[in-house]
């Protein structure tokens, strides 16, 4: 997990120009990132990178932000929830059945170079 001083909407823009362009969702108990709101099978999701977002003045302000994609289509995106108490515990409970395959030591946090 990368704790970052960038905003949020900075982070999403690096992962944006690096082709993490899907809005994944939370539908019912699944995920989903078509716009019919197809179900997406959760064994072909995985997490390339988590960021963590602190409040540093407004504990509202905390969130966690999945950079996931699906290894079945290769289509890569998002998914923010909130943290701690704000946390949103059916997307927990989708988000603890995704695997995290992520290198801490490669901020993308930090530009768009690879």
């Amino acid at each position: 997990m990368i704790f970052t001083e960038k905003t949020l909407s900075e982070v999403m823009e690096v992962l944006r120009q690096r082709g993490y362009t899907e809005d994944f969702n939370l539908l019912e108990e699944h995920i989903s990132y078509k716009k019919d709101g197809e179900k997406v099978n959760i064994s072909d999701i995985v997490i390339d990178k988590v960021y963590r977002f602190t409040g540093l003045n407004d504990l509202d302000d905390e969130a966690t932000l999945y950079a996931m994609r699906n290894k079945n289509d290769g289509a890569m995106g998002i998914f923010v929830n909130g943290y701690s108490i704000y946390s949103d515990p059916k997307a927990n409970k989708i988000l603890s059945q995704i695997p995290i395959h992520e290198n801490d030591e490669d901020d993308w946090s930090a530009g768009t170079n690879k």
